[in-house]
């Protein structure tokens, strides 16, 4: 900024000129915010991507998805509904889980921006129940003690 304000004001008048460029009215800028605001905001509606390739229905996005959502595929009626959706409707009116609506919104986010689903299979690291886990302590401990 101040090699800016060197060419383009001189050595002079740097301070009035960085002082008007930073003193900024109070009321114009939230009016210009609530502006930007009002006008920015694109209708839901607008959001709906068209259907590519195999993926035409809630049905076979769901399903390619994967991570149980394929259970999901009747709370959804068409292609609008599901991209229509947003995280409290899924959980007040469909019932909706949060790990598959977490997961859902993410692919459908991914859809609108281009990226088409694919199946991502859950992490096998940490899939053994309470009960396995400590009866593998168990063994270990009694391993250790002998």
């Amino acid at each position: 900024m101040a090699f800016l304000t060197r060419l383009i004001v001189g050595p002079l008048s740097q301070r009035a000129f960085i002082r008007s460029m930073t003193t900024i009215d109070s009321s114009a800028l939230s009016a210009a915010v609530n502006e930007a605001a009002l006008t920015t905001r694109v209708p839901n509606k607008a959001m709906i991507p068209t259907p590519r390739g195999k993926f035409d229905s809630p049905v076979v996005f769901l399903e390619t998805i994967g991570r149980g959502c394929e259970k999901l595929t009747d709370k959804f009626k068409d292609w609008d509904h599901l991209f229509q959706a947003d995280g409290p409707t899924m959980k007040d009116k469909l019932g909706i889980g949060l790990k598959q609506r977490k997961w859902i919104l993410m692919w459908t986010n991914k859809f609108r921006l281009g990226i088409d689903p694919y199946f991502i299979s859950t992490s096998k690291k940490h899939t053994m129940s309470r009960v396995q886990r400590l009866a593998r302590i168990k063994r270990r401990r009694a391993k250790k003690q002998k």
